[in-house]
């Protein structure tokens, strides 16, 4: 018998700095059986670092054709394709094509410098390409805030993103490897 997909609730008041951008979400995130709670949560501090009305979760790790977020306009091309994790350099030049602006998330540090480097001179000719590196740099891990129904506080201002509960905040840097 396959497992299923746990659902988790997400009420998020978001307040990006960065960009003036305010908005209340509230969010329905599956977490695949073979993803960690720490995973997931990434993804949702990429959906909110990129946060717009029609970014939307796809499938994710059910599903190869599609990335772990996209935000598409009204005649269904895709504006933004969002990946998380170090994604092979193929897979990146196909969603370049597919899309205006692929940003890809890596939220492993030490692996992450590897990856960059290993693909460097492919990625410096792809002007469609962001790509950004997470790491808690406060009150870590970044799990320790997950519950099945949740309400965040995140503040976005310059490089720094903080994810807030009740009782605790969490702060994690994010550097821009590559993009304009």
């Amino acid at each position: 018998m396959a497992l299923s997909s746990t659902i988790y609730k997400v009420d998020v008041d978001l307040s990006n700095f960065n960009t003036q951008y305010y908005e209340n979400f509230n969010l329905t995130m599956a977490k695949h059986p073979s993803e960690h709670e720490a995973r997931m949560m990434y993804r949702l501090v990429a959906f909110l670092y990129c946060a717009h009305p029609d970014l939307k979760f796809t499938k994710g790790l059910s599903t190869t054709e599609e990335p772990e977020l996209w935000q598409k306009n009204y005649s269904g091309e895709i504006l933004q394709w969002i990946e998380l994790g170090l994604p092979d350099n193929k897979r990146i030049r196909q969603a370049c094509g597919k899309s205006d602006l692929v940003k890809v998330f890596t939220y492993q540090e030490n692996q992450a410098e590897a990856w960059y480097q290993s693909n460097k001179s492919d990625f410096e000719k792809n002007k469609k390409l962001e790509v950004y590196n997470l790491s808690v740099v406060e009150n870590g891990p970044i799990d320790t805030i997950v519950t099945k129904s949740m309400k965040l506080g995140c503040i976005i201002e310059d490089q720094h993103m903080y994810l807030s509960d009740d009782s605790q905040r969490i702060g994690i840097a994010i550097q821009k490897i590559k993009g304009v």
